[in-house]
């Protein structure tokens, strides 16, 4: 069946052979029925679908949304969303600063450690009484500062803290001597079978 108006617009001729091209080829061998001439005051249904869709998914992504904010500490009320979200990203960017704060000191703990390994007894000791802020690392975490000039006043003060920088004073170590490193031990024989002693 065409309708009246796609009649008028496609003709009489046309018309009828529209007709007739469209008798069986619908669902289960049915005629299709040619009802609509879309002037642009008609959506197709999957087009309304798709938006209509889209439209209860933005209403429930912003439930889902006001929800999480409710659940971090935020009013949870969608008028106040915008509030909430500067808070959150406040809070966000003073979480990021504390972290890369720790994650500096972190960074120059590490540098001083190793410097320290082969000078002092135990590096945290000196650590401890080394201004931070004073120290610097470059962005791979290598000591920029330098070490010599802030650890003077303690090697004067507490010499005791430091290993000793003279050559050849190595201590005494007593017990068994280890075995010389150029010698090599030949593998045991396996045997096949059952041994008897």
């Amino acid at each position: 069946m065409i309708t009246e108006s796609i009649k008028t617009i496609l003709g009489e001729d046309l018309a009828s052979q529209v007709e007739t091209a469209l008798k069986g080829k619908g669902k289960d061998g049915k005629d299709v029925d040619l009802v609509v001439g879309n002037d642009g005051t008609f959506v197709p249904a999957d087009k309304f679908n798709g938006v209509n869709s889209g439209k209860t998914s933005a209403e429930n992504a912003l439930k889902a949304a006001a929800e999480a904010l409710k659940a971090i500490g935020g009013s949870g009320d969608p008028t106040k969303i915008a509030d909430d979200v500067k808070t959150a990203q406040e809070t966000i960017d003073t979480l990021r600063t504390t972290h890369q704060k720790e994650i500096a000191k972190i960074q120059k703990n590490t540098a001083l450690r190793m410097a320290l390994a082969d000078k002092t007894h135990d590096p945290a000791d000196i650590i401890s009484l080394l201004d931070i802020d004073k120290i610097e690392v470059d962005e791979a975490g290598i000591l920029k500062t330098n070490l010599d000039g802030l650890l003077k006043p303690y090697r004067e003060s507490k010499p005791y803290l430091f290993k000793s920088q003279e050559p050849g004073k190595t201590p005494d170590i007593k017990g068994a001597k280890p075995a010389d490193p150029g010698t090599k031990q030949e593998p045991v024989a396996q045997v096949d079978g059952p041994v008897v002693i």
